[in-house]
C-alpha cells in the first residue's frame, strides 16, 4: 500500500488520501510536502540509467484542490519523467459523476438549468450553461433500455352528431406505427363504457404506456382495467396549453418570460428564454425610465 507521510495538517484527511491513493502499490508515497511519487526513481526509458527525483507539477482544479505529481530527472542524459496523474483524474471523474447524479434528480423535478446553475453555487459552482452542457453528455452516454415489451397507446375522444344525436367516439393508436387499434362510437362515455372498450381492445395483462388528455375519470379507469402494469402520461400538447391558457395574448416581456420558464420543464427553450431575459431587462428600463412602453419596438 501507498506510504502517507503524516503530518499536523494531514493527519485528519489520511483515511481520504488512503481512498484516493490506495490502489498504488508500497513503491509510491505521498509526501509531508504533499508530493504524490515513487520512493525509488524509475529507470530512465532512453538509457536506462536511474533518474532522480526533481520537484513536482502542480495541478490545480478551481473550487477542487490542488495536487503535485512528482518529476524525475535522468542526470545521464537529461530526460525529464513525470508520475502518472491516474489518481487525480479519478478525482475529478468521481466528482463530476456524481454532480452528473445531481443534475439528473433536479430536472427529474422539473427544476429549471437556472435554478440548478443558482444550487450548485453552493456546492461546486457551475454556470447554466455548463450544467446544460454536461446533463446533454450524460444524457447522451446513457444506455436507454429498450421498451419493446411496453406497448404504448394514444387514447382519444371526439364528440361527432348523428342525425340530432350526440355520439361519442373512442380511438386507441399505436403510437409507434401511427396506426389505429381501434375506433367505436357509443351512446355515451361513461367509465363503464370507456373501461368496457379498453378491456375488449387492449391485452391488459401486458405492460402498457397509455397517453390521454386530462380527463378527471382517465386515472381511476385505467389503473382499474391496468394495474400495476400501466404507465399514464398526460399529453404534453395539453400540458403545455394548460400554461399557455393561463397567460394574456397581449403578455408583457416578464410574463413572456416566466410562461417560456413554465414551458422549459416540458421542452429545452433556454435559447428563448435567455432572449426574453434580455427584452424583459428593456422592458423594466422603460418603465422606470418614461412611465410606459410609448411607441418603443421590441427587437426579436
Amino acid at each position: 500500500m501507498v506510504t502517507i507521510s503524516s503530518t499536523f495538517k494531514n493527519i485528519s484527511e489520511i483515511p481520504n488520501l488512503l481512498n484516493v491513493f490506495g490502489n498504488f502499490g508500497n513503491d509510491y508515497e505521498y509526501t509531508a510536502t504533499c508530493i504524490f511519487r515513487r520512493i525509488e526513481p524509475p529507470r530512465c526509458p532512453e538509457c536506462n540509467n536511474k533518474t532522480v527525483h526533481n520537484g513536482f507539477n502542480k495541478y490545480t482544479k478551481k473550487g477542487l484542490g490542488i495536487i503535485k505529481i512528482g518529476k524525475y530527472l535522468c542526470k545521464h542524459c537529461g530526460k525529464m519523467l513525470e508520475e502518472q496523474r491516474t489518481a487525480w483524474e479519478k478525482i475529478k471523474a468521481e466528482l463530476f459523476s456524481h454532480l452528473g447524479q445531481i443534475y439528473q434528480l433536479l430536472r427529474l423535478n422539473h427544476v429549471s438549468y437556472q435554478a440548478i446553475s443558482k444550487i450548485m453555487d453552493l456546492i461546486f459552482s457551475r454556470s447554466k450553461g455548463t450544467v446544460f452542457r454536461e446533463f446533454n453528455k450524460i444524457m447522451e452516454d446513457i444506455e436507454i433500455p429498450q421498451l419493446e415489451a411496453v406497448y404504448i397507446v394514444h387514447y382519444d375522444e371526439q364528440f361527432p352528431k348523428e342525425g340530432r344525436c350526440q355520439k361519442f367516439r373512442l380511438t386507441l393508436l399505436d403510437a409507434k406505427t401511427k396506426q389505429k387499434i381501434a375506433d367505436e362510437l357509443f351512446d355515451d362515455k361513461s367509465p363503464d363504457t370507456i373501461r368496457q372498450f379498453l378491456i375488449s381492445k387492449l391485452d391488459k395483462s401486458e405492460p402498457i404506456f397509455i397517453v390521454t388528455d386530462f380527463g378527471t375519470s382517465y386515472p381511476n379507469i385505467l389503473k382499474e382495467v391496468f394495474g400495476e402494469k400501466l404507465l399514464h402520461q398526460y399529453c404534453l400538447l395539453h400540458l403545455n396549453k394548460l400554461i399557455v391558457k393561463d397567460f394574456p395574448k397581449n403578455a408583457t416581456m416578464a410574463q413572456e418570460l416566466l410562461k417560456y420558464r413554465m414551458l422549459n420543464i416540458f421542452y429545452n427553450r433556454e435559447k428563448e428564454i435567455e432572449m426574453l431575459r434580455r427584452l424583459e431587462l428593456k422592458e423594466r428600463e422603460l418603465i422606470l425610465n418614461f412611465g410606459g412602453f410609448g411607441n418603443y419596438v421590441f427587437e426579436f
